[in-house]
């Protein structure tokens, strides 16, 4: 950047500020001792050979023994990477983040991840990102995705304090932006990721502005219809806090539709997003497929309340001319993305009744029963406690101390099938005993079986 500096000054024909030129002086002198350090470090990270050497030692005096090195020099390189990114050069300061953290993660003597480490990865993220180091390389070597799982999976089983997660987390979910929306292709885990119920949490209490990332991942990637009705259901509920054109549009399709089809308010939101997306440094180069997707979406969502369309009408509806609306539902059907025909008589399209998609329907039915699953052991070992802390509460009044004692007996009593006494005198009721285990108190009466015992003996008692 100062070197940048002062070729602008340059160029513009004025003088360059001594102020520039002694810090670009004292910067070089930094960059220099700081490799005189390392040198040893790099020379034999340049030699291949060296490098696999480097790999089977252990720990980091095995490494300083084998090849004569002091111990500093190992934190050295952190220093000289982190001079090197200052300076602009993003890939070679990536590369020496990469050895540093091979040879801290080979040391058997730091199971525990410093926060030097932590500063490592994040330094090798912004590194990547800056380089755009996003697709899969052919040599299998490390990328920007890989990278944001590494600090993922770190924040999930770090002791740090939840505020200092929650920081981390939000940094972590705006950095992942670059390879979500920069890169040419973006990857089903990442997006899975961000959309992930603990990311959304994050949005809502710390960054809820990256609500329009969310809603236009749910646009822009059709893969992720599935997750479209939960997570508009999260956007509706942090609509207070933030809403931009790109949510809107989503509530006015998903949400406001239930009440009043809102078609209407999703068109106007739709000519809002053309003003937002084309100034968002993100979803600039993502408009034409941004529109295309909207359209697509509300055209779905119509089809789905009427069978037969007028072309006029979703025209106005999707912001186009007859014709070139025309046109593009000819496309969706040839793209066999549309079952449908058109009616050229009577200038209108004609929606076939799709069967309901019995996979579809098993997955809605079927996807909160692990969680159920998982819930109900929990909730009967708390219905218990409950109930028993409640009888106790009550037992100290005497009517409750019998019901109480009744209970007890309920529990302690013989409950095999029981056979009925007859009685020799009356008025009787009949009691349940046991044949095989005498010794136990009968099954004490409740009030229904006491009204049978009732009924048993004044048909078969004869006193």
């Amino acid at each position: 950047m100062i070197d940048w500096a002062l070729e602008t000054y340059t160029m513009i024909g004025e003088e360059q500020p001594q102020e520039l030129i002694d810090r670009r002086d004292l910067v070089l002198q930094q960059l220099e001792l700081s490799r005189e350090k390392v040198l040893p470090l790099l020379e034999i990270l340049e030699e291949e050979e060296q490098v696999e050497k480097v790999s089977k030692c252990k720990s980091i005096e095995e490494l300083c023994s084998t090849f004569s090195l002091d111990p500093s020099v190992i934190d050295g390189l952190v220093h000289y990477a982190k001079l090197q990114y200052d300076c602009g050069n993003y890939t070679l300061s990536g590369e020496l983040l990469k050895h540093y953290r091979r040879m801290i993660s080979q040391d058997a003597e730091r199971p525990m991840m410093t926060s030097k480490q932590v500063s490592c990865i994040w330094g090798t993220l912004a590194s990547f990102i800056l380089n755009r180091e996003f697709e899969e390389a052919s040599d299998g070597a490390e990328r920007a995705v890989d990278v944001i799982f590494k600090i993922n999976d770190f924040l999930d089983n770090t002791k740090m304090s939840k505020k200092e997660v929650l920081l981390q987390r939000t940094w972590l979910l705006h950095w992942s932006l670059f390879p979500i929306f920069t890169a040419e292709k973006v990857e089903v885990k990442l997006l899975d990721f961000f959309l992930n119920e603990k990311s959304l949490s994050c949005i809502s209490l710390s960054c809820p502005h990256l609500f329009r990332y969310v809603a236009a991942c749910l646009i822009l990637q059709k893969r992720l219809k599935h997750l479209m009705k939960d997570t508009v259901w999260i956007i509706q509920h942090e609509n207070a806090v933030y809403s931009d054109p790109v949510t809107r549009f989503l509530m006015a399709l998903y949400v406001d539709m239930d009440a009043r089809q809102d078609f209407d308010e999703a068109q106007h939101e739709l000519q809002k997003c053309e003003k937002v997306c084309k100034v968002d440094y993100f979803l600039m180069r993502h408009w034409q497929d941004f529109q295309e997707n909207a359209r697509l979406l509300i055209f779905e969502t119509y089809c789905r309340i009427h069978q037969c369309i007028n072309i006029g009408m979703i025209a106005s509806k999707l912001n186009m001319e007859a014709e070139e609306a025309e046109v593009w539902i000819v496309k969706l059907i040839q793209n066999a993305k549309l079952d449908a025909r058109i009616d050229s008589e009577k200038c209108r399209v004609v929606m076939s009744k799709a069967p309901p998609s019995v996979y579809q329907q098993v997955i809605e039915k079927t996807k909160n029963l692990s969680f159920r699953s998982t819930m109900c052991p929990g909730r009967c070992q708390e219905f218990k406690r409950l109930s028993v802390t409640s009888v106790a509460a009550v037992s100290r009044s005497g009517k409750s101390a019998r019901l109480l004692s009744n209970l007890e007996k309920r529990e302690k009593a013989c409950w095999c099938a029981p056979w009925f006494e007859s009685c020799t005198k009356g008025p009787c009721y009949l009691r349940r005993t046991c044949a095989r285990h005498p010794e136990r108190e009968p099954v004490p009466w409740t009030n229904a079986e006491r009204g049978r015992a009732r009924t048993v003996a004044n048909s078969t008692c004869m006193h």
